[in-house]
């Protein structure tokens, strides 16, 4: 049974919850988690990986519990870019992204050529690598999400959860990794990140999720997801749907 999914997911803390989500994520499909700050999409995307363990409901990934995974059989599942990373030791970038190999090794094991083959590929993807044998702490913030977005991806993972991957980063690599996220999809890995601009969402996304107070609103696809009224409601500020050139952009009602 193949898919990653959650299964009437209740989580909370304080005064906030995630309230009875399920939420599905099919092999080669890219589903993109949107709505307000506070809404819960991080929260959703650490339960799905396994970070927090739900209060309800269940996790599974192809038929398997993501609970009573070890991290090692999890992080050989799933790929996870989380949305801060804070650097402790200045490894140098090659071997910081050969630490992404770490599941497919044994106790004692070392990474070997085809994991160095692989982290090299990796770097020229993300135009990383002139910096192979630079401290990782002298990387910008924007570099080092690229960074941990090419480790996420050492293990080839069946699926990989992002946590607003193009934050800190400009249009052009905002643009990279989302192709690099869309042509995996394309070639079987389900992909499901969070993304605050609902536009990039709309562009790269089969399926958009709109949460907002820890609920699912509304899901489906692109076109189904961006209605006018209900995206004002949900972002407290009034949109309107505009054709640009064939594509449909949504942009807000400017006062001037």
């Amino acid at each position: 049974m193949r898919g990653l999914w959650a299964e009437e997911v209740s989580y909370s803390y304080g005064d906030f919850g995630i309230d009875g989500v399920s939420l599905k994520v099919n092999p080669g499909e890219l589903v993109a988690l949107i709505g307000p700050n506070g809404a819960g999409k991080s929260t959703l995307l650490k339960l799905i990986y396994g970070t927090l363990r739900p209060h309800e409901g269940r996790v599974l990934v192809d038929g398997r519990d993501v609970h009573r995974l070890s991290p090692r059989e999890r992080a050989k599942l799933i790929g996870f870019v989380p949305q801060n990373h804070v650097p402790t030791f200045p490894f140098r970038v090659l071997d910081f992204l050969l630490l992404g190999a770490t599941p497919e090794l044994g106790t004692f094991g070392a990474p070997g050529e085809k994991h160095r083959k692989r982290a090299l590929e990796l770097l020229k993807t993300f135009g990383l690598e002139e910096y192979a044998d630079k401290p990782y702490t002298s990387l910008s913030g924007g570099q080092r999400r690229l960074l941990l977005t090419a480790r996420a991806l050492m293990t080839s993972p069946n699926y990989l959860l992002l946590d607003e991957p193009t934050s800190e980063l400009d249009l052009k690599n905002a643009l990279l990794v989302l192709q690099t996220v869309r042509k995996l999809a394309n070639g079987g890995v389900g992909g499901l990140l969070v993304i605050h601009d609902p536009n990039l969402a709309y562009l790269f996304a089969d399926r958009l999720v709109l949460m907002k107070n820890g609920r699912i609103l509304a899901q489906g696809k692109p076109g189904e997801v961006f209605d006018e009224k209900l995206l004002s409601e949900v972002y407290g500020v009034e949109l309107r749907l505009v054709d640009c050139s064939g594509e449909t952009v949504l942009r807000p009602k400017l006062e001037v």
